[in-house]
């Protein structure tokens, strides 16, 4: 590196690090903006980032609608000269809000206290997208350094599956497909996460013959029969997966730190078929035999195993069953980029950087919107903040999280484009 690309990158993340103030009070603006999903109304949190994202030079925003009230943005800021595309990926939306009286805060309100923010969507993504935000507002006034184009890609459509967010961007919005993408989906400041396992919903239904409970030799129990099949659906946990190599070498260099965020076990859970039986319906009444009975089922697949395979598995599992039928609900395959590419590399150095400790590549056992970029070929890292409570009462961000992502995407970006 040069020393004036050095001195510029020093005077920008000095640039950065003032920015704290403006990080903070830009990400609980963001929590106060309701945007719930269901129903998924962003306008009003759209509204606050084109708020945040006005005037600044040289960057056009407009919004892209598949549906109401979901509203996505796209924001594209180019630099001086020609070079590769970084996308951001956020989402507006977020989990629904639920019973506002068991919340010790107000759930909007965007509360700062004791080193954390707290709200709906603190870390499950406004602390990413805040990052993201303030990210693209302060690059602007580096485009002399820079090259080629950052992009904003900010869907309002994830909580409940993407299909009129990320996934319609991609689709009507051919700028927001990049050379590489960073998510500031939750995770944690010591991990980044460069794949996800894939996954199946499946729906196993039993018809039986109902009659008085009693008279259990005249009718035939759906939940029995429904009991059997789950049995034998239980054992797809030990469907062989060959990972690759670089894979499971990474997950295995990364199990010391990244299971001190994400629990004992993540390690041996991020390398198996996981089944967990989400959902068990069947019966009227305790003195009656039940005529049907249904289950619905989660399975997570690790790279090197693909959903045609584990979805064959469970049929040859329930052949035979009389009264058994099995449904695929969806179905993702396991999807990850190259742990030893370029924005994954930045991404683990920029924050070991703010961090002043290892950060570790790994991948992550749930999905986020990165699968979508990764179908399109597009490398992609999640590097978010550790969730507290997320999806429940007082969900909180800490600040020193906050600022670690605002950092590691904003020095990142400026690594990724500056000029060669």
């Amino acid at each position: 590196m040069s020393a004036s690309r050095t001195h510029a990158r020093t005077r920008f993340a000095e640039r950065v690090r003032a920015a704290r103030g403006r990080l903070v009070s830009l990400a609980a603006e963001l929590v106060r903006a309701k945007s719930e999903n269901p129903p998924g109304d962003t306008s009003t949190v759209a509204s606050v980032i084109e708020g945040a994202l006005a005037g600044v030079e040289g960057l056009s925003l407009r919004r892209v609608i598949a549906r109401e009230p979901v509203v996505n943005l796209v924001a594209r800021l180019p630099f001086a000269a020609a070079g590769r595309r970084l996308v951001m990926s956020c989402h507006l939306d977020t989990f629904p809000v639920g019973d506002a009286s068991l919340w010790a805060k107000p759930p909007l309100g965007g509360v700062i206290e004791d080193g954390r923010l707290y709200g709906r969507g603190a870390s499950d993504m406004k602390a990413g997208l805040a990052a993201a935000v303030l990210s693209a507002a302060l690059l602007a006034e580096e485009r002399a350094q820079l090259e080629g184009e950052l992009v904003l890609a900010l869907a309002g459509d994830e909580e409940t599956g993407g299909k009129w967010g990320t996934k319609h961007l991609l689709e009507a919005a051919p700028e927001t497909i990049g050379d590489a993408m960073i998510c500031g989906d939750a995770g944690s400041p010591r991990v980044v996460r460069f794949g996800e396992k894939g996954q199946i919903w499946l729906e196993v239904s039993a018809r039986g013959i109902a009659n008085h409970g009693a008279h259990v030799h005249l009718g035939v129990n759906a939940v029995e029969r429904l009991i059997a099949a789950l049995g034998r659906l239980l054992r797809l946990r030990e469907l062989p997966a060959a990972l690759p190599a670089p894979v499971k070498r990474a997950i295995l260099e990364a199990s010391q730190v990244s299971e001190a965020v994400s629990g004992a076990g993540e390690t041996e859970t991020l390398q198996r078929v996981t089944v967990n039986i989400g959902t068990i319906e069947g019966g009227v009444a305790v003195n009656l035999i039940p005529a049907s009975a249904r289950a619905r089922i989660d399975v997570r697949l690790p790279p090197g195993l693909g959903t045609a395979a584990v979805i064959a598995a469970a049929e040859r599992a329930l052949a035979g069953l009389e009264g058994v039928e099995l449904k695929v609900l969806s179905a993702a395959e396991p999807n990850l980029s190259d742990p030893g590419h370029e924005i994954a590399r930045l991404a683990a150095k920029n924050g070991e950087e703010v961090l002043g400790q290892r950060v570790v590549r790994n991948m992550r056992v749930g999905f986020s919107d990165s699968r979508f970029f990764r179908e399109r070929g597009v490398p992609s890292v999640v590097y978010g903040p550790t969730p507290h409570n997320m999806g429940g009462v007082d969900e909180f961000v800490t600040l020193e999280d906050l600022f670690a992502v605002f950092y590691v995407h904003a020095l990142t970006a400026f690594d990724y484009l500056a000029r060669r």
